[in-house]
């Protein structure tokens, strides 16, 4: 059966993810508890791309790593814990902070690279930025798309949770504290469980009157556990990214829509470190890539040729 199921989510790649005039090659990395897959795209300057979530599937940025493959070599990381990298057993040794950074350094001893470019979206900008902290000799430049609070020290990590509630209605409200104890207690039904992620989700948009239009892009398959071992390990880690990056001195650009409810990270960031180059999107949210694509990647060619 995990053989069909693994065939089954190559297939779904090949299909859904490759584009005509780029090619795709899916890889692997074998490690001590199971393979790390990868997808790789273009040719050039290697750029690494990370996920969010923790745990989303990255076929939510298998589109980006096409059309950024233009003029680049793009490795589309399949996160340990996510997609067919699951590792045996899953759990709390296998799945965490340490994990996931040695993930990075040994997929680039893999392709055989000294260094390369590390871009990541919200919870992959946070790990991205974790690992030029931890190896700066590896990273030729950051690429940071609306970075998380994780890493951020505890206050940071709970200002997301105000913000979200600032901004949804009193009747949202309500319901999210009905849902959310359902939840804890896995007593949500289907449908339930679908209304959960809508609202959540609704709170990362700009204009919410895209939501039904964005929820294919946001609302991908997802690896709970992982989630929520990643969460677990960041409640009790001690790392702070803002002291921890003090050391790194190559070049950072952050991407991000003005009204994403998480873009106090970018503000700590470009007041901690003037040289981080911070470029805003305006009516966007989280997901600039889904909700002004153009604007997107206008600014993300820009960067991506100043580094060739």
């Amino acid at each position: 059966m995990e053989k069909i199921m693994i065939r089954c989510l190559i297939i779904y790649f090949i299909v859904h993810c490759a584009v005509p005039g780029f090619t795709q090659k899916i890889d692997s990395i074998k490690y001590r508890n199971g393979f790390l897959y990868y997808h790789e795209y273009g040719k050039g300057e290697t750029v690494v791309l990370l996920t969010g979530g923790p745990g989303n599937n990255c076929s939510q940025l298998a589109d980006m790593a096409s059309k950024i493959s233009t003029n680049n070599r793009v490795i589309l990381l399949e996160e340990r814990g996510t997609g067919l990298s699951i590792p045996d057993p899953l759990d709390s040794n296998t799945i965490n902070l340490q994990t996931a950074v040695s993930d990075l350094n040994l997929l680039l001893e893999h392709l055989g690279l000294k260094e390369a470019i590390i871009c990541g979206h919200s919870w992959g900008a946070t790990l991205a930025l974790y690992f030029a902290s931890a190896f700066p000799e590896r990273v030729k430049a950051l690429i940071i798309i609306a970075p998380s609070s994780l890493l951020m020290g505890k206050e940071l990590r709970q200002t997301i949770q105000f913000n979200r509630i600032a901004k949804w209605s009193e009747k949202e409200n309500k319901r999210m504290e009905i849902l959310t104890r359902k939840m804890n207690s896995d007593e949500l039904t289907y449908d339930e469980a679908n209304e959960y992620r809508y609202l959540i989700l609704s709170g990362f948009v700009a204009n919410t009157e895209r939501i039904d239009s964005l929820m294919p892009y946001m609302d991908v398959p997802r690896n709970q556990k992982t989630q929520q071992l990643i969460f677990k390990d960041v409640a009790k880690s001690k790392i702070d990214l803002r002291t921890s990056l003090v050391a790194f001195k190559k070049p950072v650009y952050i991407i991000d829509g003005r009204q994403d409810i998480l873009n106090f990270a970018d503000y700590e960031y470009k007041i901690l470190f003037p040289s981080y180059e911070l470029r805003w999107i305006q009516d966007c949210g989280h997901y600039p890539m889904f909700e002004q694509p153009e604007a997107f990647y206008n600014i993300i060619f820009n960067i991506l040729a100043r580094q060739r």
